[in-house]
């Protein structure tokens, strides 16, 4: 499950919750087998230490685990200014424009059909 997430989530994630990375990186034809994180590297990722950082009294460490990767996620994809010491988070702006599609007629072409009266 580790290594499925992106990488820049994952070393997000290693530098907010103190993660170590004790092995090698070990990439078969040309896939991640493993980034270098073991299971033991992957306990300093405690239930405490999610609960804090989301400020969530939920025990259930899957929950929060996936509520952690979300605010990662957010966090990395919303651009920041930094002012000083102060982040400013500019608001999303769209400049799409919505039109309409209005179906076109078209005209028939021709003589009218004959028709038995």
């Amino acid at each position: 499950m580790w290594v499925s997430l992106p990488q820049d989530v994952r070393g997000k994630l290693r530098s907010l919750f103190n993660i170590p990375r004790s092995a090698n990186v070990v990439v078969t034809d040309g896939r991640v087998e493993t980034d270098g994180t073991t299971h033991e590297d992957l306990k300093a990722l405690t239930t405490e230490k999610m609960q804090k950082y989301l400020g969530d009294t939920s025990t259930d460490f899957h929950k929060l685990f996936d509520k952690v990767v979300a605010k990662v996620i957010e966090e990395l994809n919303t651009p920041k200014v930094t002012v000083g010491k102060v982040d400013i988070v500019p608001p999303i702006v769209s400049n799409v424009t919505v039109t309409p599609i209005v179906p076109e007629i078209k005209k028939k072409r021709g003589r009218p059909a004959r028709t038995n009266a």
